[in-house]
């Protein structure tokens, strides 16, 4: 097993995904980190879709080292909500997120890229770097968590001219993202 937490716990949670068939996508601070300016993090969040049926199989098949509340994470599948997992061997946290079926999650997890986070470690899917823009827009915009901000700001600094900016234009219109969209750009000079 790779000596890196982070992948080591992607790694036992997302094969539990893979073995139920739930659609995941790495976000938050990892995704960002890896697209641009890192970040330290404590927690990995994924992005999912996944029934409540779904949520009980991974209750049951999940390795014991992860603490985590059946309960909680059939609500999560149901009310789309969040379920925390707890890595007791690392002390991460795995944050599932099962977002309201929306044509943005729907997109999000239709463009995600598979990933490989350091040689001879398994692939993950991960949000591109233009939806963990997105995201970060998004969550800032209910938080107004600067570390949201500073994120995205990080993203669009690395990969400028790489970002397709009218697909970040046409959802952030539609996300009612367009003014925080333009500011993040101009402030990151691109």
């Amino acid at each position: 097993m790779n000596d890196n937490p982070i992948v080591e716990v992607l790694t036992e949670t997302v094969r539990v995904l893979d073995a139920v068939g739930i659609p995941y996508a790495v976000t938050g601070s990892v995704a960002s980190s890896f697209h641009g300016e890192p970040y330290a993090s404590l927690d990995v969040d994924l992005v999912c879709r996944m029934t409540p049926e779904q949520a009980g199989q991974v209750a049951k098949r999940l390795p014991q080292r992860f603490y985590r509340s059946d309960e909680m994470l059939i609500e999560a599948a149901q009310n789309c909500g969040f379920a925390h997992l707890i890595d007791t061997k690392t002390g991460l946290k795995v944050d599932l997120s099962v977002p309201a079926k929306t044509s943005f999650y729907d997109q999000v997890l239709l463009r995600r890229q598979s990933v490989e986070l350091a040689p001879d470690t398994p692939r993950f899917d991960f949000v591109t770097a233009e939806d963990i823009v997105l995201m970060k827009l998004l969550w800032r915009k209910d938080s107004q968590s600067t570390k949201q901000w500073d994120n995205a700001l990080g993203v669009v600094r690395i990969q400028a001219a790489r970002l397709d900016w009218k697909y970040l234009f046409d959802q952030a219109e539609q996300l009612g993202l367009t003014d925080d969209l333009t500011a993040l750009r101009d402030t990151a000079g691109v």
